[in-house]
């Protein structure tokens, strides 16, 4: 029996260009045509920021798919959704506990409240889990602030992901990672999870790189990037833990300024999922990553330190400015009114410096520890059984 899956990031931002997609609308309806003569079981989409937009690809493809599940979260919502021919036996949602930071406005990942999600489907008798995910964007590798969020979404999501899906008959994680194949994140998906990246193990080997990102033939790839990226950049992901994978051959066109990921799984009439019969091995772990990835988290820690000394610093800073221009109107009777404003956005900038650098970064800073605790406890158990 072959179960065939689909993973596409549709960036459909739904603001007018360039503050949100370019051809939103236009691609929205070729997606829509190329999709209803397709043969996929699931189809894994990101970057549905508009539930409408999920709900009227959902009523094109009734015919086919008809079952769906759009994730609900955060502000703008997760902008992840589903697609599947088969019945959803049911659904859940995990929001990651780091999801970028509330003052960065210019970003859109706290906002959006980042998730995986999951759907348990009834297929042939067989219990098919499958997660999608859409991790926090990486913006600038040279110097990444959102680096030890992106740690802690990756471990959460392994464990997330190892711990809820030991009664399904197979498992099958697909998304926008927003990670490259030799980043540490991939690693901490692939061998805490215990899972096998598709395109990695598919049956049909040849010289494509199996980029989905920034890719030189897509016509929505900034030129800046092609020099950056000649090649482009592999973000997107199928995953599994067992099963025989193959690369469908791709159409051309472009739906997204990302490529879709497709993969077929041959599934044994045994109560596991096997690759040619045999089951694969559980993946190893290994002490070099977790270290690696404790320290990130550490460095995070710190910088949460310092960045709630720095807000304390401007809270005490405004309001000072307050006190100081508690007479100017007095002084300078025609300056009232922008004095007023003045101090009422103070007053706003106060109120805000208080919450994050109490509120916000305590949150942080305990996410971050709780991430350092499970790393540790990760070395613990390596150590004796070594």
């Amino acid at each position: 029996m072959k179960f065939k899956l689909l993973t596409l990031n549709v960036w459909l931002l739904p603001y007018p260009y360039p503050l949100g997609s370019k051809d939103r609308k236009y691609r929205l309806e070729k997606l829509c045509e190329e999709l209803k003569d397709s043969d996929y079981d699931v189809i894994c989409l990101q970057e549905l920021w508009n539930e409408k937009d999920f709900l009227y690809l959902h009523s094109e493809l009734l015919r086919r798919y008809r079952h769906g599940h759009y994730f609900h979260s955060g502000f703008t919502g997760s902008g992840v959704g589903v697609l599947s021919a088969h019945k959803i036996k049911g659904t859940l949602i995990h929001r990651y506990t780091l999801n970028g930071f509330a003052h960065h406005v210019h970003r859109g990942d706290w906002f959006g409240g980042k998730i995986v999600g999951m759907v348990e489907l009834d297929w042939h008798g067989k219990d098919i889990a499958v997660y999608t995910t859409h991790l926090h964007a990486e913006y600038n590798r040279e110097n990444d602030l959102y680096l030890p969020h992106r740690i802690a979404q990756c471990f959460e999501l392994a464990q997330f992901v190892r711990y809820t899906s030991r009664a399904a008959d197979m498992i099958l994680l697909a998304g926008d990672f927003n990670i490259e194949p030799d980043d540490l994140g991939y690693l901490i998906i692939r061998y805490v999870g215990n899972l096998y990246d598709a395109w990695v193990n598919r049956s049909n080997m040849d010289d494509r790189d199996g980029m989905t990102c920034e890719r030189p033939d897509n016509i929505y790839t900034p030129d800046y990037m092609r020099k950056l990226c000649p090649e482009g950049k592999r973000l997107d992901y199928i995953m599994y833990q067992s099963g025989k994978s193959c690369i469908v051959e791709p159409k051309p066109g472009n739906f997204s300024d990302h490529v879709g990921v497709t993969a077929t799984f041959s599934l044994s009439g045994e109560d596991s999922t096997s690759v040619e019969g045999e089951c694969l091995p559980k993946v190893p772990l290994s002490n070099a990553f977790l270290e690696r990835s404790l320290a990130i988290v550490e460095e995070g820690e710190v910088r949460v330190l310092w960045d709630r000394r720095l807000f304390m610093a401007m809270c005490i800073i405004a309001l000072s400015l307050i006190i100081l221009t508690i007479n100017l109107e007095n002084v300078f009777p025609s300056l009232i009114v922008a004095v007023e404003i003045s101090r009422f956005i103070l007053t706003l900038f106060i109120g805000f410096c208080l919450w994050h650098g109490i509120v916000g970064l305590t949150m942080e800073r305990k996410a971050l520890r709780e991430t350092k605790h499970t790393i540790r406890n990760m070395l613990n158990i390596d150590s004796d059984l070594s």
